[in-house]
Parts: structure tokens; sequence; C-alpha cells
């Protein structure tokens, strides 16, 4: 059972959106790690929401992702709010432009009410998780990534998720166990603003979350 919050004292959370709950997950275990003060809750808006090619259709979005975070309001203090976007290309000058599109509304929409971060996934959030190795074996004890891998620059694979389903073999990777793997790199104490591996998406979120102030 959760610890309840003292009394007079009103919990806050952080919340996550983004186009798949496994994602969403994978960011549960991340933010904290990445958070520069202690992390509040972190919850997540189970339906999907697709921005990366929404251009009439962003603000209607953003907003939606407002209306829900907002929500939990009435019982927590909103801390801030968290998007993931798999961007399906690599980080290229399109990606830049992505990036400063999606992000310039968000802190529009969110500016009042608290900060946001855009975690812009290249190509997928799979290249993420390749920063870390070590966590693979902790999941499944036959997945072993080269060192080679991690030292590429993991932002240029394409279709990271079927890259990285080669690379480890049987039994299979699925989207399901993704969560799990960026969990077992928090807990190894892995996970860092700049890792060893080198992805210019991931070095963007982890930035944009150390500029958060913390109360």
């Amino acid at each position: 059972m959760s610890p309840k919050p003292a009394r007079g004292r009103q919990r806050s959370v952080i919340v996550v959106a983004g186009e798949d709950p496994n994602d969403c997950k994978v960011l549960q275990h991340l933010i904290p790690a990445l958070h520069p003060g202690p992390c509040p809750e972190v919850k997540f808006m189970k339906k999907p929401i697709r921005l990366a090619r929404a251009h009439a259709t962003l603000s209607p979005r953003l907003q939606e992702i407002k209306r829900f975070a907002k929500g939990h309001a009435d019982t927590a203090i909103l801390a801030g709010v968290v998007i993931h976007v798999d961007l399906d290309a690599v980080t290229d000058e399109n990606y830049e432009r992505v990036r400063r599109r999606i992000t310039e509304e968000m802190r529009a929409t969110f500016k009042e009410c608290c900060p946001s971060a855009l975690a812009l996934a290249a190509y997928e959030m799979e290249a993420w998780l390749m920063l870390f190795p070590e966590a693979f074996p902790k999941v499944k004890p036959g997945w072993h990534l080269k060192e080679t891998e991690r030292r590429r620059d993991l932002g240029q694979i394409v279709k990271a998720k079927e890259h990285l389903m080669k690379c480890l073999g049987k039994p299979p990777y699925s989207v399901s166990h993704a969560p799990k793997i960026m969990e077992e790199a928090v807990k190894g104490g892995h996970v860092t603003a700049r890792p060893v591996g080198n992805n210019r998406s991931y070095r963007d979120f982890a930035e944009e979350m150390a500029g958060w102030k913390t109360s």
C-alpha cells in the first residue's frame, strides 16, 4: 500500500502522455532518474495521443492532454507534463524541426500551469533502451548487446525496434519488455543524463528535464 501524504501536505504528480502505454511506462521509470530533485508521483494518460505528424490538430491534442493533466489538480499539485513521441526517423534536420514545432506549442500550452518536456525518441524508444546494455540480461539472461552497439550513434538507427530484435535473438524482444528493461537500468544505477552511448534525442530530453525548477 502506498504511503499516504502527510496531513496538510498535498501530493504532487507528473503526467505522462504518448502514443503507446509501454513507452509511457518506460518514462515512469526514467523520469525519476532524470528529475533534478525529489520526484513526484508519475502518472500516465492511457488514451494514445499522436503528435509527430499533427499540424492543424497539434494544439487541440495538447489541450486534451492539458485537460487530463489538470484533472489531477483536485487531488494533487500538477508538477509537470511529459509527452512521448516516436519520431520514426533519425536525428537530422527534420528531427530539429519536429522537436522545435512540438516543444514551442507545448510551452505555450502548459506555461501557466507547469513545466513540460518532450521525449521525442529517434528512431523509436528502443534506441534509448540500447544506451543501457547492462539492463538486458537482467530481464532475459540470454540477451546481450555488444559494446559496439552502444558506441554507435543510436539516433541514426533506422527501425530501431527491428534492429534490437535482431541483436538480442532468442527469446524474441517485444515492446512489452521495454518498461522492465528501463526499470532494471534505473535500479542498476546506469541511467544518467549523459550515458556512455550516444543518442541526441535522449540527451535533449535529459537536458530539458534538468531545466525543471524544484520547489
